[in-house]
Order: C-alpha cells, then sequence, then structure tokens
C-alpha cells in the first residue's frame, strides 16, 4: 500500500495512506496525465498488471478466469489483466458489455492489443454475443468484475443489473477492479445490485466509499496497488472535501509519550474528569480509569455529592472531588474549583459530559467549568447535548482546542442542514469547521476531524465495542492524551485506534458480545506494549 504523509500532525516522519473521494482520485489522475505527462494508457497497463500479478498469486496453475468488462477505464483494466494472465499460462474468458466503437480511448487500445495477440488462451465474446443468463453455466475459478469503477453514483440499469446478479449467484469467488460494480465510491452506498466481492483491488488509494456505509459489506479484502502516481498527488488531494488518510499502529506509535528519569505525576499529565449523576455514577469512574492507563500520572474525578461515595469505591487510586447539588450551579462549580485549588491550575485536559444528566443547572455547570478552565476540553455525551444549541458561543469560545465525540445520533443534532448526498467524511468535516473544534465522530469507521479539513478514518474497531459505557472509555483515553501534551485532532485519532484495537484484542480471546467497556480498559496495557 502506497502510503503519504498528513499534512500539519506532530508525526511527520511517518505517511499514512490516503483515503479519497471519486472527485479527489479523478482530480489526481488527472493532475498525473495532464500535468505530469504520464499517460493514462500507461496508468492503465500498472494498474492492470497490478491487479493480475495479486490474482495470480491466488489461483491454482490451469485456473480459468472470466473477465467481464465495461466500455470505460474500468473495463479497459479489465482487458489489461485479461491479457496479462492469459500471458501467464491461464485460460481466460472475456466477456464485454459495449461495442469496440463504445470504448473509452485508452481501453479502446487495450481491446485493439487482444484483438491482434495469437494466443488460444484468451477466448473472447464481443457485446451482444453473449446473455447474463450464460453465467450460471460458465465454469471457472474467477471471475473479474471490470463493469464501471468510480464512476457509478445511481442503481444500474438494463442490462448491467441483471448482469451482476447474475455474478453474485454464481459460487465462483468475484475479484472487483477498483470498486465493486453497483457502489458508490464516494459515499459507500450499495445500489441494488451490487456486486459482493471476495476481493477488491482499488487503483492508487483507498476509495471512501471502501470504508464507509456498505463498503465493508461488499468489497472484501481490499487490495491498495500503487499504478504510478505520485505520492504528492494523492496525498494533496486526500486534503480535499470527503476525503482524508487512514489510521496506522506506526502513526500511534509515533505519538504515544515516553517516561523520562525525571517525571513526576505533574508532567505526565494530570487530566480532571467531570461527570456522573444518580442514574450513571460509574461513567465518570470509567473515564477516569481510562485516562490513567493511557498514561496521565495524576487523574482526578468529579461528581455530585450523591455520588462521591460511589465514585471513592469504584476509583481506589484516583483521588475525588464533589460538588453540593443544593447550591446554585454558579456557587456549586466555584466551590469545586475552590477545593481543587492547584489540581485545577495544573490540569492539563478536562473531561466534561460521561453520564452528567441533561438538566438547566447540567448546561449552566458545564459553561462554568468551560469558562474557567483553559486548555484542552473533551466535550462528551450530555456536555455535547448541553451545548448543541450554542454553536457559535462553541466555535468562538474552542480556539480549536476542544475535542467533541458525537455518536451518529449526536453528530447529527451538530448538524441540522446537511445535505442528503454527502459522504460521511464530507458531514464531519463540515462539524468540525463550522463548531471550530476537533469532532471525533464514533462508528464504524469512527472519523475525527480538525477546523482546517484535516481528516483520520480510524483503521481498527470491532462490532462489540457497541455497548455502554465505551464512548466514557475513549473520551477518557482522549483526555490522558492530550493531557500528555498531544495535539488535539492526534490526540483523539490516536485514543479511536487505540481503543479499537483494544476491542479486536478482545474478541481474539472471548466473545464479541461478552464486552463490556471495563474490558477495553484492562487491555490498554498490553495494546501500549504492542505500540511501543
Amino acid at each position: 500500500m502506497s502510503d503519504d504523509l498528513i499534512p500539519g500532525t506532530a508525526a511527520r516522519s511517518v505517511h499514512l495512506a490516503p483515503v479519497l473521494s471519486a472527485a479527489a482520485m479523478r482530480a489526481a489522475d488527472a493532475y498525473t496525465i495532464e500535468v505530469l505527462g504520464i499517460p493514462g494508457f500507461t496508468l492503465m497497463e500498472t494498474a492492470g498488471r497490478e491487479a493480475a500479478r495479486l490474482a495470480a498469486a491466488s489461483l491454482s496453475p490451469g485456473s480459468r478466469i472470466l473477465v467481464i468488462a465495461g466500455k470505460g477505464n474500468n473495463g479497459g483494466d479489465g482487458l489489461v489483466v485479461a491479457r496479462w494472465l492469459a500471458d501467464e499460462g491461464y485460460p481466460v474468458d472475456v466477456w464485454m458489455t459495449a461495442p469496440a466503437e463504445q470504448l473509452a480511448p485508452d481501453a479502446a487500445m487495450n481491446w485493439a492489443i487482444l484483438e491482434r495477440l495469437e494466443t488460444s488462451r484468451l477466448e473472447v465474446r464481443p457485446a451482444g454475443s453473449w446473455s447474463a443468463d450464460e453465467i450460471a453455466s460458465w465454469r471457472g475459478d474467477l471471475i473479474v468484475d471490470a463493469l464501471f469503477g468510480t464512476g457509478l453514483e445511481s442503481a444500474l440499469r438494463a442490462p448491467f443489473d441483471v448482469v451482476v446478479r447474475a455474478m453474485n449467484e454464481h459460487a465462483t469467488p468475484v475479484w472487483a477492479l477498483d470498486v465493486p460494480s453497483g457502489l458508490s465510491a464516494t459515499t459507500g452506498e450499495a445500489f441494488d445490485p451490487c456486486v459482493n466481492a471476495s476481493v477488491t483491488v482499488t487503483m492508487g488509494a483507498l476509495k471512501s466509499g471502501l470504508l464507509l456505509g456498505d463498503g465493508p459489506d461488499v468489497s472484501g479484502s481490499v487490495q491498495v496497488v500503487d499504478i504510478g502516481i505520485p505520492k504528492g498527488a494523492l496525498s494533496g488531494n486526500a486534503m480535499e472535501a470527503g476525503s482524508g488518510f487512514l489510521s496506522s499502529d506506526t502513526w500511534v506509535s509515533g505519538l504515544l509519550r515516553a517516561r523520562t528519569r525525571s517525571d513526576h505525576k505533574y508532567t505526565t499529565g494530570p487530566t480532571l474528569i467531570v461527570g456522573g449523576s444518580d442514574a450513571f455514577p460509574g461513567a465518570p469512574a470509567l473515564a477516569a480509569r481510562a485516562a490513567a492507563r493511557i498514561g496521565s500520572g495524576y487523574v482526578i474525578a468529579a461528581g455530585p455529592a450523591s455520588i462521591r461515595s460511589i465514585l471513592q469505591e469504584q476509583l481506589d487510586a484516583i483521588p475525588v472531588a464533589s460538588w453540593s447539588t443544593d447550591t446554585h450551579a454558579q456557587a456549586a462549580i466555584e466551590s469545586l474549583i475552590d477545593d481543587l485549588g492547584d489540581r485545577w491550575t495544573k490540569a492539563r485536559a478536562l473531561v466534561i459530559g460521561p453520564g452528567l444528566g441533561r438538566s438547566e443547572q447540567v448546561a449552566s455547570q458545564i459553561w462554568m467549568l468551560l469558562s474557567a478552565f483553559d486548555g484542552p476540553v473533551v466535550l462528551d455525551a450530555d456536555a455535547i447535548f448541553a451545548v448543541a444549541a450554542d454553536r457559535d458561543r462553541v466555535a468562538h469560545a474552542s480556539n480549536g482546542h476542544w475535542v467533541l465525540t458525537p455518536h451518529a445520533g449526536e453528530l447529527a443534532r451538530l448538524d441540522t442542514d446537511a445535505p442528503e448526498d454527502v459522504n460521511l467524511v464530507a458531514r464531519v468535516q463540515r462539524v468540525a469547521k463550522a463548531w471550530n473544534c476537533v469532532i471525533l465522530s464514533k462508528g464504524q469507521p469512527s472519523i475525527t476531524c480538525h477546523p482546517d479539513d484535516r481528516t483520520i478514518i480510524n483503521a481498527t474497531g470491532h462490532p462489540a465495542a457497541a455497548t455502554a459505557g465505551t464512548g466514557d472509555v475513549l473520551a477518557g483515553i482522549v483526555a490522558g492524551l492530550l493531557a500528555q501534551g498531544v495535539e488535539p485532532l492526534e490526540a483523539a485519532s490516536a485514543a479511536i485506534h487505540i481503543g479499537g484495537t483494544a476491542a479486536g484484542r478482545f474478541v481474539e480471546r472471548g466473545a464479541a458480545q461478552s464486552l463490556v467497556a471495563s474490558d477495553l480498559i484492562e487491555a490498554l496495557p498490553e495494546v501500549l506494549r504492542h505500540l511501543s
């Protein structure tokens, strides 16, 4: 996989793989062809050759391949695949869906090459000489989907819908070139029908649609092949709307702070957790334990006085503070800050929200804390609810240093006027810019965006983590990294990468449905050791 550097990050020596929307990929292609002068035919040749190389590595000698090719460049890639596999000794059937005169220029050139080849290993059937019904009776070992590629943004029409259904009903594995036909390369929407690929060989860079929406369900194992587009062209276009970079272990490792002989509990990042209520007394405890496990040397958990004893029982090694619920919100928070004393002034990160509740008094307390704290803040859960109507106020006060961690419902509350056709990456980018905050949108995949459009899509995660309390753990990990000096975008994206890795490690040993939030905390030492 080709890797590219995300601009403006601390881990500047580490490259991240770009993830491009269809438009961004077209721009990278156009730059390579029109500005650099590398012909599209050359890119097509490289793409087909690399896809053929991967296919050959998975095939047994004598395996038979069927390539179903469209009229565009994706079909041209398929023609190159067919030629290279035939040259390697495999019998290959090529079934065209368009007459030669309708082929795109580079695809037409490859069609002409096939016509001139003298080999018994290639059997080509022109458009109109076969029907979709014949796919069911074809006998072989691999079907190559070279119908559409990245340009499709609507449901397949006849006869292609019938062809795709026949491919899906066949027992033979299907390899898709670039993206499965029927899948939006930008949004990840799988139209009906859509090729259900066992492998997708995508050209130059990951496409956002392979990671979003239905993409992971229909793409199978995704392999990225270098086709000769310069890394700078790919990374530059990964800064465009709807595009970003993919997190990696190596990148996260470079963000983790190593302990030195001179460190003590205040130099390793004091973190303050504010949350909890009678209904959810354990939420701030989870966040506090996670912040400590990720390396924050001194963590304080603060909650209402009614749950103080519960917090103390759950946090034997973490100090607990509280505020009275019987006094006015302003007086309660002023008293809390006074009681914390230099622990408040020395805190280098603040989490607000886990289990806090949604009363008017809570909203006032949140703004009191935000106004008094001079440092990076994580707003989670009930805190997001409390500020959702105050976008302009948040945008002005945050200075780009606050992190919001919405799930899908909370993201919708933050962005009520999102266009229907925008992909999820672009939507999170819109929210980050509008709120002037780093947005960590939790989901599959999770997406982290900075207001300046830098975007990191999480490469880890498991559905097992979709359980109560894991959001509290995530908020604590983000804050623990912030307190150790990691910048907000990097802290948020590293936290979700680490949390996803922890979930993955858990399911390697136990049943996914048995995971609870505290299991992620217990897995952190092993994950950090792996990343160190």
